[in-house]
């Protein structure tokens, strides 16, 4: 009988949900890469916060984006969302990117977890200068900060 109560009360607690917030089940911490590339980004390392249509028409003219993903950012509501522009800088070769990985909100605050990532020694790369970006869009917050 103690045996019977020590499985009913394992199997129990193994269903217990422990996991943390994150984008799956936090909806405030929407992220969506809108696009991501090897090439267009900016020389050197940096993150842009774009919170308005007019800095949004000056970030799109420097990086030369495609009309289909200029398209999709000329939808955005800015007073729900803020689109960040991703830059990893200038490498020798190809192999290099940038993205987001996670969001996590408190409050006012989002918290935005940048992921980069370099080719593994050995791996075939292209022999060309690039500048690594990604463009991604959250949901609108007072302060944002990078990971």
């Amino acid at each position: 009988m103690k045996y019977a109560a020590v499985v009913i009360l394992a199997i129990f607690l193994s269903n217990c949900d422990g996991t943390k917030k994150t984008q799956e089940n936090n909806p405030e911490a929407f992220f969506e890469i809108i696009h991501q590339s090897e090439n267009g980004g900016k020389d050197s390392e940096s993150y842009d916060i774009i919170k308005s249509k007019q800095a949004l028409y000056e970030q799109i003219k420097m990086s030369g984006l495609d009309s289909q993903v200029t398209q999709k950012l000329n939808n955005i509501d800015f007073s729900e969302k803020t689109v960040l522009m991703l830059h990893a800088g200038s490498y020798n070769s190809g192999g290099y990117s940038i993205k987001v990985s996670n969001v996590e909100v408190n409050g006012d605050t989002s918290y935005v977890t940048v992921q980069k990532s370099e080719p593994k020694p050995g791996e075939p790369v292209t022999m060309a200068l690039t500048n690594p970006f990604c463009v991604v869009v959250i949901n609108a917050n007072e302060t944002i900060i990078f990971k």
